[in-house]
């Protein structure tokens, strides 16, 4: 015990071997059991002296309980409190170290002790607090406290903090760090706060709840007024789809105020203990909110700001692959910031993406019709066996693409309905895209009637040629005009050709004006269109007697129209 005693004295007398103010960047000593344990003592006291003296020292000390905070091992923790909670360990480990018997300094083994016994962890007697060998990571063949001490260190406080303090313990040093604003440690901060505000709650003292809720609730309803101020001059710009510039700024300054409330509660503040816990754990998901709604709200807009400065088609197939890919993108995204968030909440990382994976699983055996019509879009897109505006053929149904959205393609029948179907229908089905034809087919037969002289025939038959020849969007080197049957009631003229036109309305105006100088053709000509006929002949009537008159046979055609 006289060995400890010098060994405090030592340090608050600060001694060359405890001041990092001579050899800063020197590291704790923490080659074996009793230099950790002496190392975590030395800084504490030297923290406790500082704070002691003067406020001005504040900051001064916060090096010596970063020092004290590395003869902890800390890589179970996680990294967003990590630093926190190592010193807050720290100084509970101190509270009991000053409260309960240790034993005689050369009953420690020191660093020749544990090399010539092999020894891998020392147990402080009659405690549960291990100073361990790290086997593994940055910190291999360091003695630190043990991460189970670590977790346990506040517990362990609870369970002696009625025991008195030794004559050279520093008293109280947990409860002025607590108190104490903003990194650091101060003895007199506490004795300068009213008491009222000194009571605790929670284990956190009045003042501080008072800030942190004032400072919440500010933070809180400065994002609201902004958020839908942003959502109103958003809706107010006549855009499709609707611009989303403002509430992407709004997002932006919520995420700089969140983080700024959360620099208060840590460094002002200074919340501790579970409280801590809770308000970090609770800043990182809320960070992780607002960033993962900036970057879905500024990769949905990305594709809009394209689709605009190239003047694409907004139902293109390119416009809705350009969303489709930055949709995924933003996917992708989100799915690294969950895990990401995981790894700073202390969840392993191959936890979370295997629980990503299962829940991708059990969705897609939930929804794999869904899944099979997005990929049936994806591949809609990709191959592009039409697109919006095009006329198709998809089976018995038939007209006008109006969109390829992710789940179903849109089509405008020729009777002005709306019919939906599935991508998954559509991309295995066999689709014939009248859309994409360079040439318009133009197929008739013309009936002619058969008193229609040889000449008039030849003639008709050449001007007909000459039609096709002379209209601007007919196809000049492949057509038809021909004498093709005989047939039970008129000459069938064929006329075989094609339209070079952009769309359905423009074919049938062309095929219109082709028809229609054919038949004035045909009225300058003389050539007459024939109507089906029938001609029904009646034999004799039999002879019923010899005075019998005979009837002439006679025959009478009948017109009909189909």
């Amino acid at each position: 015990m006289v060995a400890w005693l010098l060994s405090g004295a030592a340090a608050v007398a600060g001694t060359a071997e405890s001041t990092p103010a001579q050899h800063p960047l020197r590291p704790p000593d923490v080659s074996s059991p009793r230099a950790t344990l002496d190392s975590l003592r030395r800084n504490l006291n030297q923290a406790y002296r500082l704070a002691d003296s003067s406020d001005s020292h504040t900051k001064d000390t916060v090096v010596l309980l970063r020092r004290a905070l590395r003869t902890l091992n800390l890589s179970e923790e996680p990294e967003s409190i990590r630093d926190s909670i190592g010193i807050e360990a720290a100084l509970h480990l101190k509270e009991i170290i000053d409260r309960i018997e240790l034993p005689p300094l050369e009953q420690i083994p020191d660093k020749a002790e544990v090399n010539s016994r092999a020894l891998k962890k020392w147990r402080l007697p009659n405690t549960e607090i291990v100073i361990a060998r790290v086997e593994d990571g940055s910190h291999t063949g360091e003695w630190l406290f043990s991460p189970a001490t670590v977790d346990n260190a506040a517990d362990f406080y609870e369970r002696i903090a009625h025991l008195p303090y030794r004559p050279d313990a520093t008293p109280r040093i947990y409860a002025a760090y607590s108190m104490t604003p903003g990194p650091g440690l101060s003895l007199s901060w506490s004795q300068n706060v009213p008491r009222w505000l000194g009571w605790e709650l929670f284990g956190q003292t009045l003042w501080q709840w008072f800030g942190g809720l004032l400072a919440g609730a500010l933070a809180v309803g400065l994002i609201l007024v902004l958020y839908r101020a942003a959502r109103h001059a958003d809706k107010s710009r006549a855009t499709t789809p609707p611009s989303r510039r403002a509430t992407i700024l709004a997002l932006l300054f919520a995420i700089v105020v969140a983080a700024g409330v959360e620099y208060f509660f840590d460094q002002i503040v200074n919340f501790t203990g579970g409280v801590l816990i809770f308000t970090k754990d609770a800043f990182i998901v809320v960070l992780d909110v607002l960033i993962g709604w900036v970057t879905v709200l500024v990769l949905t807009q990305i594709p809009e700001l394209i689709v605009r400065s190239r003047r694409l088609r907004p139902r293109g197939i390119d416009s809705q692959l350009l969303r489709l890919g930055f949709k995924l993108l933003a996917f992708v995204a989100l799915a690294g910031l969950v895990i990401e968030g995981a790894d700073r909440l202390g969840l392993p990382a191959y936890s979370v993406i295997t629980g990503l994976g299962v829940g991708g699983l059990a969705v897609a055996l939930a929804a794999r019709e869904t899944l099979a019509n997005v990929l049936g879009s994806l591949a809609i897109m990709l191959d592009r066996p039409f697109r919006t505006g095009d006329w198709i053929k998809i089976g018995s149904d038939e007209g006008t693409v109006e969109d390829i959205g992710f789940r179903s393609t849109r089509i405008r029948t020729f009777y002005d309905s709306l019919l939906s179907i599935p991508n998954a229908t559509t991309v295995n089905a066999v689709v014939d895209n009248m859309g994409q034809r360079t040439y318009r087919r133009v197929y008739t037969r013309l009936n002619i009637r058969y008193d229609t002289k040889p000449a008039q025939i030849e003639a008709f038959i050449e001007g007909i040629k000459g039609i096709i020849r002379e209209h601007p969007t007919t196809r000049k080197d492949y057509f038809h005009v021909v004498l093709h049957d005989l047939g039970s009631h008129s000459l069938e003229i064929m006329v075989y050709f094609f339209l070079q036109v952009p769309d359905w309305s423009k074919e049938l105006v062309d095929r219109q004006q082709v028809l229609g100088d054919i038949l004035h053709l045909a009225d300058s000509l003389g050539v007459q269109f024939a109507f089906p006929t029938q001609t029904i002949e009646l034999d004799r009537w039999p002879a019923s007697s010899a005075t019998t008159n005979q009837e002439p046979a006679f025959s009478m055609p009948l017109q009909s129209s189909e």
